[in-house]
Formats: C-alpha cells, structure tokens, sequence
C-alpha cells in the first residue's frame, strides 16, 4: 500500500514538472532579438558581442558566430539599446523595438 502511494506521488510529480516545462517553453517561443551583422558589402562580422539593454539594464548579450548570426532569448517587446563591440571596442549603437511580429533585426557595420 505504501508503494502504491510512492508511485502515484511520483506519477503525480512527474506529470505536474511536464505541464510546467510546456508552459513556460510556449510562453518564451516569442520572447527572442536574432539577425546577421555584416558590412555594407556584405562582409559578416564574427566573434563580436552584440548586447541588449533596457533602462540602463542589460537584458541579454550573444556572441556572434563564423556565419555573423546571433540570438538573444527572454526579451519581452519594446525598446531596447543595442550595443556591437570588437574586444573592448565600440563598433554600433542603436535603438531597437521589438514586436511580436518583428523579432528579426540584423546589424549594418559601416
């Protein structure tokens, strides 16, 4: 009987964790910023950092990889500042609003 009753809170633990993690990965699907940063010519920017801010906070950074591609995930809509940097260098910032239906933005580096 007590085995019962172990295996049924563990069932019942189990199921509860599942509905959690399906929960919370729908209400995140649409909280990201991804995109490219390349040059006018077409030229893609490897290994710089691209970071995200709101109200003096930062709210996520990505580093870029050999395709110049990034991604930053649990951003909500609104305004952000963006942020590109080389190292300690400063290569673009600007200021980015996110939309639900506008979560692409890619980075032009003159």
């Amino acid at each position: 009987m007590k085995s019962r009753l172990i295996v049924r809170t563990l069932l019942a633990a189990t199921l509860l964790a599942m509905v959690f993690a399906i929960a919370v990965s729908a209400q995140s699907d649409d909280r990201y910023m991804e995109g490219i940063v390349q040059s006018p010519n077409g030229a893609l920017f490897s290994s710089v950092w691209v970071i995200v801010a709101q109200n003096g906070g930062e709210k996520g950074r990505s580093l870029t990889g050999d395709d110049g591609r990034y991604y930053i995930n649990n951003l909500n809509d609104g305004a952000y500042d963006l942020a590109v940097y080389r190292g300690n260098s400063l290569l673009k910032e600007e200021q980015v609003n996110l939309r639900a239906d506008s979560r692409r933005h890619d980075i032009l580096i003159r």
